[in-house]
């Protein structure tokens, strides 16, 4: 605690606060902006940093960090198109419950949960950070190989009523994934010789395709040009009335976050779509997953925002990077002459400390400004549907071009545009084709990454690693949960069938 006073007084109080308010309005700004995300809002502002003090510049840049994880999610729930990748999961029950008429109370479930998920990361990343470095140091292939596994197990629990449908969709997001450079031979692989795939497609243009484009056909076809509902935001009601109803998923859900978080290479889509199936499993209604479940939206939103200190705990201890957006905050640290790792905690421990109470910070205040800001975000829903389809179309073909700065990528935009479209035309989920895309392409490089490793020893080599017994136990018992629990209910529904016999008289 004392550490903590110190680098607090060290940082300077107002600065410090000032620069996460801004860090945090920015974030959020660049999260509701389909395509954008906070990745790009680091990018833009490291330049910014150069001429502040060390812990309010990375201060000011971990607020966008956080900011534009939640930002995403209000585009997800609003308007069907996450302004993040990281808000895909959020849009699978936030969107149903804004078309059922219920905006306000997805928004209030996102912002809490987001808090909650923040607050209780930054609180695990202060008490834990170097336990959970060094087991995160200690994970190899066979273990991100066997994560990425459970995530692809998601798919299952996303295929709606079709579980034909949804497999499909997953082997066409596997299909997709293996298109580019093959990961270990390092050969163009499936690019048809266009000089555009050689590095596979673009996460931000095909999330964007899917479901962008197809969101604004889908509308424009049908016709709807109806306004949405007043949003009320009840704040003190949001949070006295599910602080004692959603603890335990957020809980949950917050620790499956910075636990994956803090495994470089899998990031916080995927984490979202991992709370979202153990939230499914653990619930009493996992039928109204998909459909507007509450829980839904609490394990995702949870997941992501905890991913982000999560991901802080490789770069912080040992100086890589948890995902993209924590290796564009490293260029912060570099600019400032510090260099992420074990010496930093021991010559500047101040600053290591400093940096992580500026994120217990911006995760308490990631909730006044998020209502702040949700009270004006909200009255987008007022403006007629043909100029909101115009307004969101025209800022995801800037979002995606922006990435990159590479035409190909608008036209892999709007291809996935039109195979979004023709899949919901077919009533074929999206959800499981973004999954098998994020999470296929790890698992076979991490797969045969594995296999060089072992040397085909595949047994002695999974009876020395402890952390990849624990991960199999838990997909095993992901991957039996449903069938348990529809054993179980139907005992249930034939007990509770059975006629009662009057007794002889």
């Amino acid at each position: 605690m004392d550490t903590l006073l110190t680098a607090l007084d060290f940082a300077g109080v107002i600065s410090l606060l000032l620069s996460i308010a801004i860090g945090l309005v920015v974030g959020i700004i660049f999260g509701v902006l389909p395509g954008m995300g906070p990745l790009l809002g680091i990018a833009l502002a490291i330049p910014f940093t150069f001429y502040m003090e060390p812990v309010p510049s990375i201060a000011l840049l971990m607020g966008i960090y956080q900011g534009g994880n939640f930002g995403g999610a209000v585009t997800a729930i609003m308007i069907g198109v996450p302004g993040t990748p990281m808000a895909a999961a959020t849009l699978l029950d936030g969107y149903p419950m804004a078309r059922g008429g219920r905006v306000s109370d997805a928004l209030t479930l996102a912002t809490l949960s987001s808090v909650a998920g923040a607050v209780i990361s930054a609180v695990l990343l202060i008490l834990l950070s170097p336990y959970l470095a060094a087991a995160a140091a200690n994970f190899g292939p066979m273990e991100t190989m066997l994560l990425a596994a459970l995530g692809l197990s998601t798919v299952a629990s996303l295929t709606g009523r079709s579980l034909p449908r949804g497999l499909l969709a997953a082997v066409l997001g596997l299909a997709a994934a293996a298109i580019g450079t093959d990961p270990i031979l390092g050969l163009p692989r499936l690019t048809l010789g266009l000089a555009g795939l050689d590095g596979g497609f673009n996460l931000v243009a095909l999330l964007m395709g899917l479901f962008a484009v197809s969101e604004l056909l889908a509308q424009v076809a049908e016709g709807d040009h109806r306004k949405a509902e007043r949003v009320i935001l009840n704040l003190r009601n949001g949070i006295i009335g599910n602080f004692f109803r959603r603890w335990t998923n957020w809980l949950r859900s917050s620790s499956l976050g910075i636990f994956i978080g803090a495994i470089p290479g899998i990031g916080g889509d995927a984490s979202a779509y991992i709370a979202y199936r153990v939230s499914r499993d653990f619930s009493d209604e996992p039928e109204k997953f998909g459909e507007g479940a509450d829980d839904g939206v609490v394990a995702s939103e949870a997941a992501n925002s905890a991913t982000t200190g999560g991901a802080l705990l490789p770069m912080l201890a040992i100086g890589i990077p948890g995902d993209p957006v924590v290796a564009a905050l490293m260029g912060g640290f570099l600019i400032q002459g510090l260099t992420p790792g074990p010496q930093l905690f021991q010559s500047q421990p101040e600053i290591v400390y400093g940096v992580l109470a500026a994120f217990l910070l911006g995760a308490v205040m990631l909730l006044p400004i998020a209502f702040v800001m949700l009270r004006a975000l909200v009255r987008t829903l007022a403006v007629p549907k043909p100029y909101l389809v115009a307004a969101v179309g025209m800022f995801s073909v800037l979002g995606v071009f922006m990435v990159q700065r590479y035409m190909f990528d608008l036209w892999v935009f709007f291809a996935f545009g039109l195979i979004g479209y023709a899949l919901r035309l077919a009533a074929i989920p999206l959800a499981p084709l973004i999954i098998g895309y994020v999470l296929g392409s790890t698992f076979e490089e991490e797969l045969r990454m594995t296999s060089l490793v072992t040397g085909g020893d595949w047994i002695g080599f999974f009876m020395n690693r402890p952390a990849s017994q624990i991960i199999l136990a838990l997909l095993i018992l992901v991957l039996c949960a449903p069938i348990v629990q529809a054993i179980l209910r139907r005992r249930s529904a034939q007990k509770t069938s059975i006629p009662t016999q009057e007794p002889y008289s």
